[in-house]
């Protein structure tokens, strides 16, 4: 029997995923199939073949295509017993939701946590709306006040942030590619200056250090308890 983690993200969803249960769970085979078409496909595939298969899905509710994509999954997956589904807002919501990530990027007097302070005041109202089920009237004033448009969704809008606060640091994560930081031990991160600063530069911390507590003080821990992960 093989335990296999399935996921539909490409770059750097896939690179955090993969680090994420190479350190906590070593045995299973973490696998992209590139798309949430793709992933379907795969699940209708899937017999009783002694396997157990965790489907990482995203679960953005203004987004029409991944809603439509998630009822296709729902009808693959019926009377299928080895599936277990882990639902995520998006790849990026786990790290924006990160009990620790302005600690962990920001240096105590670093300047740029003094230039980034509306992002850092975005993302805690963003992550509450979000956890929230916040109405779509709070996540229209939302998006005026911060000034996103109106036509944005909130993976998108989430992304953006994200990378917004993150930029020019170890940290840095966007669509091609996840923080180095983020899935490796402190410091080896060979392109760092020597200003570079971040939060644990006074207690650094090992790559699996750094996966678990991100995992327990995330939106993670919810989604995998209730797996049984």
């Amino acid at each position: 029997m093989s335990t296999y983690v399935w996921c539909e993200d490409s770059g750097s969803g896939y690179a955090f995923w993969n680090t994420v249960f190479k350190i906590m769970y070593p045995e299973f085979i973490v696998e992209t199939k590139n798309s949430n078409t793709r992933l379907n496909k795969a699940i209708r595939q899937i017999s009783d073949d002694n396997n157990l298969y965790y489907v990482i899905v995203d679960t953005v509710l203004d987004n029409q295509d991944v809603l439509r994509e998630l009822e296709r999954l729902k009808r693959s997956i019926i009377g299928k017993n080895n599936i277990k589904v882990i639902k995520i807002h998006s790849f990026e919501f786990s790290l924006l939701s990160f009990e620790f990530l302005e600690k962990w990027v920001f240096a105590e007097n670093d300047d740029l946590k003094e230039q980034r302070k509306d992002k850092l005041e975005a993302r805690e109202k963003l992550v509450k709306l979000i956890s929230d089920g916040g109405t779509a009237d709070e996540l229209s004033l939302f998006k005026s006040v911060y000034q996103y448009q109106s036509k944005m969704n909130t993976e998108k809008i989430v992304a953006k942030l994200l990378t917004e606060i993150t930029r020019n640091t170890g940290f840095e994560t966007n669509k091609k590619q996840v923080g180095f930081c983020f899935v490796n031990s402190c410091c080896e991160w060979d392109d760092r200056q020597e200003n570079d600063l971040c939060g644990l530069d006074d207690k650094r911390l090992s790559v699996s250090e750094k996966i678990e507590q991100m995992v327990n003080h995330s939106i993670l821990q919810a989604a995998f308890q209730e797996v049984g992960l």
